[in-house]
């Protein structure tokens, strides 16, 4: 992973870390003890996995454009349930809820 993406892998380090982690002597993770019930863990993705974001009016294409960008998976959106994904097209980082991910095989 490039240098200028290590502030994704620490971030989304730290969310998963108050999730799914838990304290050995309360046998709770951080968000249970702050909000009093378990996490929903079942949105977590592999960091850095391939996806394809899918294009819902972003942009005005024509009749043969493609209806979605590669990318990579690099987290979790601080202020909404968006996932932060770096499009390889347009070589930017957004955040998106429209997108697929392939898991199975890791970024190039």
């Amino acid at each position: 992973m490039p240098k200028y993406f290590w502030t994704d892998v620490v971030s989304t380090t730290y969310y998963v870390m108050n999730r799914v982690l838990s304290r050995q002597i309360l046998k709770k993770t951080p968000y249970e003890l702050f909000n009093g019930n378990k996490p929903n863990i079942g949105h977590l993705k592999v960091f850095g996995c391939k996806c394809c974001i899918l294009n819902n009016g972003k942009e005005n294409l024509g009749k043969f454009d493609e209806k979605a960008n590669s990318g990579f998976f690099l987290g979790y959106s601080s202020s909404s349930h968006a996932y932060r994904v770096y499009n390889k097209r347009l070589m930017t980082m957004e955040e998106s809820i429209h997108v697929v991910f392939d898991e199975t095989n890791h970024a190039e």
